[in-house]
């Protein structure tokens, strides 16, 4: 294997020599780079704690892309489907295992008529709260007995960290059956006191859509949807929570009112009173997160606006009055909080330095108001 080492603030260096595709990926596991983007007639880049950093070697020749892609594609259950999708839509999503080392969720697509593909890193340790340094509002919704929670924020924020932080205290803590369906699967999920069935789209099912219309015949008693991406998938993760199930699942959005109106849009025509009416009901919390680069340089730790489904939020949401709802969010007594409140917190700890709470921050002005220790009826954090 080659060996790397960050040399350059956005440059990795390797040996000179002709790279194999698990090459690239033992040197991401080894510098704890999230992401590897191989593209034909570009230099390979890992992303480390959020940044890219390119490695210190040539553009990649179409020859090798072609080798690496059909390295992956044959490692698939059904080569010939995923080659098909990749020729006639542009695109695949498949996962990709480096046996002994970690699993990766893979995309392969084209780039200007060449190949390009990003390997993203699933880390299968479950992790803790405590590691994850989430905020406790977070590790109580593991005792929710039905309901809905939505975690939500761009993509590479941590939300499929975060959920797997929840569904592995229930599975550690409580007698259920939990089932997810994802694609891929991120996180492996041993069986604790729970059972857990974890049902991967293109390898235990043809679709998102299938997997979906089979889960309530399976008796599951706790679900995760990996993603709303649309109609159907709201509506089901809607009727499962409206019949009694718990429910997890994420939504890209940026903020807790910004999901609300991402999955109202997404209301089946003719539907949206019953659907409104569902989703205020069953909501249980909104949780969106983004990730701070610590002032240590330790990684990144992940910043969490909450959103609990009081009566307000339900009335809001109930009546349409989506605008209300940011209001809602900075009111701690009821375990809710800002972006702005956790970005105070975090600094007055010393975990991030001003720059990083501003380049977060929702309300800048208010933010720097609140980090001079100033709070009044006109900047109090909201």
């Amino acid at each position: 294997m080659s060996t790397a080492a960050i040399v350059e603030p956005t440059e990795i260096k390797v040996e000179e020599r002709r790279l194999k595709l698990d090459d690239y990926l033992k040197t991401a596991v080894k510098i704890n780079g999230s992401d590897l983007h191989l593209q034909a007639g570009s230099v390979p880049m890992i992303r480390v704690d959020g940044k890219a950093k390119f490695l210190d070697v040539p553009a990649l020749p179409d020859d090798a892309m072609k080798e690496y892609v059909e390295q992956i594609l044959t490692r698939q259950q059904d080569p010939a489907d995923k080659r098909n999708l990749l020729e006639h839509k542009g695109s695949v999503d498949i996962a990709y295992a480096l046996p002994g080392l970690a699993r990766f969720r893979t995309n392969i697509f084209h780039s200007r008529e060449r190949l390009a593909l990003v390997m993203r890193r699933i880390v299968t340790k479950i992790p803790n709260f405590e590691e994850l340094n989430l905020p406790v509002q977070i590790e109580k919704m593991a005792d929710f007995q039905r309901g809905i929670v939505i975690v939500s924020g761009t993509t590479g924020s941590g939300k499929s960290t975060s959920l797997a932080a929840v569904i592995g205290k229930i599975n550690r803590t409580r007698s259920e059956r939990i089932l997810t369906v994802e694609d891929p699967i991120e996180y492996q999920h041993e069986n604790a006191k729970s059972l857990v069935s974890q049902v991967e789209v293109g390898a235990d099912s043809e679709s998102f859509e299938y997997a979906l219309r089979a889960m309530m015949r399976q008796d599951p008693d706790v679900i995760l949807i990996g993603e709303i991406r649309d109609s159907f998938s709201l509506t089901t993760a809607l009727r499962a929570a409206d019949t009694g199930h718990l429910v997890f699942t994420t939504v890209h959005a940026t903020n807790a009112p910004m999901t609300i109106g991402r999955l109202t849009s997404l209301f089946l025509p003719g539907q949206e009173a019953l659907q409104q009416e569902q989703l205020a009901m069953n909501l249980n919390a909104i949780v969106c997160q983004r990730l701070a680069k610590r002032r240590d340089g330790a990684g990144r730790i992940p910043v969490n606006e909450i959103m609990m489904a009081t009566p307000l939020v339900r009335k809001y949401i109930m009546e349409g009055e989506f605008d209300k709802l940011k209001g809602c969010v900075g009111n701690r007594e009821s375990g809710s909080q800002s972006f702005d409140q956790h970005l105070t917190d975090l600094f007055n700890r010393q975990i991030i330095d001003v720059a990083e709470a501003k380049r977060l921050a929702s309300n800048v002005d208010a933010l720097t108001l609140a980090l001079r220790g100033i709070s009044n009826s006109d900047t109090k954090l909201r």
